[in-house]
């Protein structure tokens, strides 16, 4: 790990107020939902379709054993 943290110490409590590394896998384009952003969105339905399988599974067995 390489680069610069800025931090605010403050009553016991350490929070990150800013990082900078050459490095980096953080892209802020990839993180944003802006327009020009460079993820595509799209992709985002099959993840939440997949994450969510298992929930959906449940609540059917649910409503099947409990009428």
């Amino acid at each position: 790990m390489n680069g610069d943290i800025r931090m605010v110490l403050h009553g016991g409590r350490a929070t990150v107020t800013g990082r900078r590394s050459d490095t980096g896998l953080y892209d802020f384009a990839l993180a944003t939902y802006d327009e020009g952003d460079a993820f595509d969105q799209s992709a985002a339905r099959g993840f939440i379709e997949i994450y969510g399988l298992a929930a959906k599974q449940a609540a059917a067995r649910a409503e099947r054993l409990n009428g």
